[in-house]
């Protein structure tokens, strides 16, 4: 207890307040920086997902059409969401449901789309990661007159482990 008060006072009050505020600056500058970075990264991020899904979007659709799916068949105003919210970010999976008329599933058509989007990715020049197809047709089912479909675009690292995972879980 001594040693405090002999610090105290050989210090001054005045000046260990002045320190003790130019810390408290200090931190909260620092906190700010990092708290603008985490919000930079984010929002790299977030363009980057849309711009990706935006990709496959347009591939899904021209496919979509390919199959022989008309304006008549389907509602083609496709609801998306991004599996990424679940699996975190970087990882450019998406969720597609398509309203349609029919049960328009069989054996060929999975495999069809995935033609379709490998060639849509092949005329657009669009580059693949690690070896894996452009897009990947991850997931595909019908409910009613709902289709959902799942496609990654394997377009980077993240990507490519989300697709190695489920790939192990099957």
């Amino acid at each position: 207890m001594n040693a405090r008060v002999i610090i105290i006072a050989k210090v001054g009050v005045k000046q260990l307040l002045h320190m003790t505020t130019w810390i408290l600056v200090g931190l909260v500058i620092l906190f700010s920086v990092l708290l603008i970075i985490r919000n930079v990264r984010k929002n790299k991020y977030a363009k980057l997902q849309q711009a990706n899904k935006d990709i496959t979007d347009s591939a899904f659709a021209a496919s979509l059409k390919r199959l022989g799916l008309r304006k008549n068949e389907i509602k083609l105003e496709i609801s998306t969401s991004r599996l990424s919210d679940v699996w975190g970010s970087g990882v450019m999976a998406y969720e597609y449901e398509v309203d349609v008329n029919h049960r328009i599933i069989d054996d060929e058509f999975r495999e069809e789309l995935s033609v379709y989007m490998q060639e849509y990715a092949k005329q657009n020049k669009l580059s693949r990661y690690d070896n894996f197809p452009v897009f990947v047709v991850s997931d595909l089912w019908q409910e009613s007159n709902l289709l959902r479909v799942d496609i990654t675009y394997a377009v980077n690292e993240k990507t490519v482990n989300y697709l190695r995972d489920i790939h192990r879980v099957d």
